[in-house]
């Protein structure tokens, strides 16, 4: 037979559009051909429920297995059928996972809604949009979801039908913060530009989906598990107090626990690599978008958690790092007019019951700059 026509397992792998009709007429491992063309077909057929990503390694890994047997003709048979049988499995689990319920999240990430530039808004399913002014303002709900009481004043109802989820927006903007009791009792404090996506009734599923900067304070339920959904993650957890921070534009997401045990799982999965992780008390996991790996580290929670209590606590940080911080809480912009500045380190608290201008010039008392107005810009010099 002319080498031309003869056909490898790794031709079918490689070519998505491969009919094995067109094999009767080729030579080549008949057995291997099969097993190839099932792969082929099977992965074909979830075109749109795994990524290209991973559908390649997996025929990248199969090829190595195919190869590998070969050299053995005794083992070549039950190698590549258990190859087979392995990615079969693992794709099939992975589409399930892809298949999980994301309502929550498709929902929130399809609102078309942009953030306010001065009061905080909570928008009801019925299409109703509160405003709230305060600076820090308290909202609660009671258990049913059905009552809203606002910075203990203002009263809210809303009709909460228990055969569909009826979900809640919280929009906070720069400059503000909010604190939330849900109606299973869970506290979250949201800080400034940040978005939280709430069940009103709790009872059967507690999701919800942030986008900025929040802690949790989550009440406990052996039988209904909370679970706090980012752009990149999810965390899992049965009663615990943690930090998130997953604002859009940072290209590094967080999560830092005080106190319990949470569990986080990268939302988009793989066949091949570990997305998930588990920390403990004074753990810190960092997701990066670039490498879509996690990493974690050792810290004092308490330094990410203290601006819920009104100030800020720094320990060696990138004053590029802090003023971005600043910038968020206090709604107002900072320029560093030389570069070089953004790597100068600070270590301290900042009570930010003080201005920003106020604040600055206590991190200027140990680092060489000075702070000026101009424009309704606040301004950063070398000293």
């Amino acid at each position: 037979m002319n080498k031309k026509n003869k056909i490898k397992a790794h031709d079918i792998l490689s070519n998505d559009d491969f009919v094995i009709d067109s094999l009767s007429d080729k030579t080549g491992n008949k057995e291997e051909l099969k097993i190839a063309a099932i792969i082929n077909n099977y992965l074909s057929s979830k075109r749109n429920t795994i990524p290209n990503s991973e559908k390649e390694e997996t025929k990248r890994r199969i090829k190595l297995s195919v190869q590998k047997a070969q050299r053995n003709k005794y083992l070549s048979r039950w190698a590549v059928a258990a190859s087979i049988l392995l990615v079969i499995i693992s794709a099939w689990f992975l589409q399930n996972d892809f298949k999980k319920e994301t309502g929550i999240v498709d929902f929130a990430q399809s609102l078309d809604f942009a953030k306010p530039d001065s009061v905080t808004n909570l928008l009801l399913q019925d299409g109703r949009k509160v405003l709230i002014t305060e600076k820090d303002s308290r909202i609660e709900y009671d258990p049913k979801g059905e009552n809203i009481i606002i910075d203990s004043t203002q009263k809210i109802s809303q009709k909460v039908v228990q055969v569909e989820q009826v979900f809640n927006t919280l929009v906070v903007p720069y400059g503000k913060q909010t604190q939330i009791t849900l109606s299973d009792g869970s506290i979250v404090w949201l800080n400034s530009g940040s978005k939280l996506v709430y069940p009103a009734n709790m009872k059967e599923k507690r999701k919800v989906y942030i986008e900025g900067e929040a802690v949790f304070d989550v009440t406990h339920s052996e039988q209904h598990p909370f679970f706090v959904a980012t752009k990149d993650f999810e965390i899992k957890v049965l009663g615990t107090v943690f930090n998130v921070s997953a604002y859009t534009d940072d290209n590094v997401s967080s999560a830092v626990l005080e106190r319990g045990k949470i569990e986080l799982d990268l939302r988009e999965k793989s066949l091949f690599h570990k997305k998930r992780l588990t920390i403990l008390p004074g753990t810190m996991a960092v997701f990066d978008s670039n490498d879509k790996t996690f990493h974690q580290q050792q810290v004092d929670a308490k330094n990410y958690l203290s601006w819920r209590d009104g100030y800020f606590i720094f320990k060696n940080e990138p004053l590029a790092n802090i003023i971005k911080k600043l910038e968020r809480y206090y709604n107002v912009e900072i320029v560093l007019e030389d570069e070089t500045l953004g790597r100068e380190r600070f270590s301290g608290n900042l009570n930010l019951k003080n201005t920003p201008e106020e604040v600055l010039n206590v991190i200027a008392e140990t680092t060489p700059f000075i702070v000026r107005y101009d424009n309704q810009k606040l301004i950063i010099n070398l000293n």
